[in-house]
């Protein structure tokens, strides 16, 4: 049975699924923490944000945070949920082919995905793309 380059989409975990969105967010705030030299943490790409459960607990450390996801229906729920917050931009795109420029964010989250990536070398490399320098 061959499964390469096959990505698994799976489940985001509800809204509700705090006790995960504590530990995974936790973890990454305090690296944030850990990583002082970071210019201001202005802006944050969260990939593969799916429901953006985690993405709203690391968004008060950033003055601009974006989620991308390839799930239309998990985005929508996102969307739905920040409306009225301007500092959220929710975009359906593929993490191998993002449409950001070079170095344009401070920090960039990624929980429970790259599993899932069908190509993962081209997901790192974006990655690492649109990551500032000092990021």
């Amino acid at each position: 049975m061959l499964i390469e380059n096959t990505p698994v989409i799976g489940g985001t975990a509800p809204r509700h699924a705090a006790r995960t969105a504590h530990r995974l967010s936790d973890f990454a705030l305090r690296h944030l923490d850990f990583i002082q030299a970071i210019p201001p943490r202005v802006r944050d790409l969260d990939v593969g944000c799916g429901n953006g459960f985690i993405t709203e607990r690391v968004a008060p450390e950033f003055d601009e945070v974006t989620g991308i996801d390839v799930e239309a229906d998990r985005l929508q729920d996102f969307r739905e949920h920040v409306r009225d917050r301007p500092k959220f931009r929710v975009e359906q795109m593929s993490a191998d082919r993002m449409r950001f420029s070079d170095d344009h964010f401070s920090a960039v989250t990624c929980f429970e995905v790259l599993e899932h990536v069908p190509n993962l070398t081209s997901t790192v490399a974006e990655i690492i793309r649109v990551t500032s320098p000092e990021g």
